[in-house]
């Protein structure tokens, strides 16, 4: 009796760790994908997408929706759903034909745009799913996370000579865009998939694997940063790990995507505000 609770432990184990490996190895993929083709911002965020779907069929072996919401049995827009989803297509859609009247749509711009209205079905299937403990978790990580991230961006302001000339305009343009497309990108791979995938258990907090999640998630920014240099790129590293454990936390309280990407979209759209 003790020895196959033993066998069946150390089986347990041997998953886990398969998984971390599993992880590390999709991970080191996408980052060598992004070195070898010198991949902008974009393109590097759109190759996740493939990346994504096979792994969560094909390794995970489980559907697309849970990406979203971690429990939900199976994807369902009700009205609401479809009204928010609505609500959030329209401006990828004007964005599309904005470029395309001006000429300046590329395949790049029309892959981005058509994620970004993807996405907007994930905002409407989540957001009309919270609860009352979702809201409030809700509201606790935007503060959490804002504080962090707005400290940061406001400090070079307050003690050193840069002047404060927000562009609001840009930052709204910004929200409306990062919302949606966190349920296509980055947050989907990294909180919908990767972060489920090494943390099953729902009665631990697990923070040092969420703690490994968020150092993945740092450096995965390399492709993006490496002509910063290695101090700013250390400086990164250490601010991305730091509150995407919070992000993590967030989404196993929740199971549900909508708290750590919009909090993800909203302090990048304040970075768009002040930059």
């Amino acid at each position: 009796m003790e020895l196959s609770k033993t066998i069946g432990k150390e089986i347990t184990t041997a998953q886990t760790y398969i998984r971390y490996i599993q992880v590390i190895l999709f991970v080191t993929i996408y980052i060598v994908i992004g070195f070898v083709f010198n991949l902008k911002p974009q393109s590097y965020l759109l190759v996740g997408i493939p990346l994504t779907i096979t792994f969560q069929l094909f390794i995970i072996r489980q559907p697309l929706h849970k990406l979203w919401l971690r429990d939900g049995e199976k994807f369902h827009l009700s009205k609401l759903g479809w009204s928010i989803t609505l609500c959030f297509i329209a401006f990828p859609i004007y964005k599309t034909i904005e470029l395309a009247t001006q000429d300046k749509l590329t395949l790049v711009n029309f892959v981005y745009y058509s994620a970004t209205i993807f996405g907007s079905f994930g905002v409407g299937y989540c957001y009309s799913n919270f609860t009352k403990n979702t809201v409030k978790d809700f509201l606790l990580c935007i503060g959490i996370i804002a504080l962090l991230r707005i400290s940061w961006y406001f400090f070079p302001f307050i003690f050193g000579n840069y002047k404060f000339n927000p562009d609001y305009i840009q930052g709204i343009m910004s929200l409306l865009t990062y919302i949606p497309v966190a349920f296509a990108v980055e947050e989907v791979v990294f909180r919908g998939m990767l972060d489920t995938y090494v943390h099953q258990s729902k009665k631990t907090n697990g923070l040092w694997s969420a703690i490994f999640i968020s150092c993945l998630w740092s450096i995965w920014h390399l492709p993006l940063s490496i002509d910063q240099g290695l101090g700013w790129i250390v400086v990164l590293a250490l601010r991305a790990c730091f509150w995407g454990v919070f992000l993590s936390i967030f989404w196993r309280r929740t199971g549900n995507l909508a708290v750590p990407a919009f909090s993800h979209a909203f302090v990048d759209a304040i970075r768009d505000t002040v930059s």
